[in-house]
């Protein structure tokens, strides 16, 4: 299978697009009748078999292939790549952990904000920030502050890692409280919550994990 990574002024997209490129709300893919697969995480082709992989609110489906959806063809992966290795490293945490949790909460985009108010790489609620120090003035100066990197992915890690120690190590149980809250999986007897958004996020974490570590099955 080919597959393109759609970078944002890439000229693969010009014969789909003829307006100017916008921010997309997550990370998408299409495969073209050619059998093409496009990943990209900017504003998408103008199609009818798209589907959406990560950050936004909408995401119903994924794809069930774990090689079409490796991290490191989203544009943005370079970038931010030495700041969650070293962000990791100094949590103890496996950096392609920190990695795929990035990759299903924003697509390596450090200006991405989801409908619920969460901010940036590591997709970070104010309220979160606030618990590790994070002083603001108003949730618009918190959204601000969090869409630095290196704030954002300090924070995220230190959350991920109190959740991995609070769940004993157990990789799915704290990706579910990544992302419904440890009250939850506390609430549903230390199990992922019954929840869609929830269940379908600790798939696509996953998938992107193996991929990742090189495990596809």
């Amino acid at each position: 299978m080919h597959i393109v990574s759609v970078v944002q002024k890439a000229c693969v997209l010009a014969m789909f697009v003829t307006a100017s490129l916008g921010h997309a709300n997550g990370v998408w893919t299409y495969v073209d009748a050619q059998g093409v697969t496009y990943i990209g995480n900017v504003s998408p082709p103008p199609v009818k078999r798209l589907q959406w992989l990560a950050f936004d609110d909408r995401v119903k489906t994924l794809p069930l292939r774990s090689s079409s959806l490796h991290p490191a063809r989203l544009p943005g992966y370079a970038v931010v790549q030495p700041l969650l290795e070293s962000a990791a490293q100094r949590q103890e945490l496996d950096p392609a952990l920190v990695t795929a949790i990035v990759a299903a909460e924003s697509g390596f985009r450090p200006e991405a904000v989801s409908k619920k108010g969460a901010v940036g790489l590591m997709q970070v609620m104010p309220a979160t920030a606030q618990r590790y120090g994070v002083v603001a003035s108003s949730p618009q100066h918190a959204a601000a502050l969090l869409k630095n990197p290196d704030l954002n992915v300090q924070v995220g890690t230190r959350y991920l890692a109190d959740l991995l120690r609070m769940f004993d190590g157990e990789l799915e149980l704290a990706i579910a409280a990544y992302n419904a809250g440890e009250g939850a999986v506390l609430r549903y007897g230390r199990r992922i919550p019954p929840f869609p958004e929830t269940q379908e996020y600790v798939v696509r974490v996953m998938k992107f994990y193996r991929a990742l570590t090189g495990h596809l099955g």
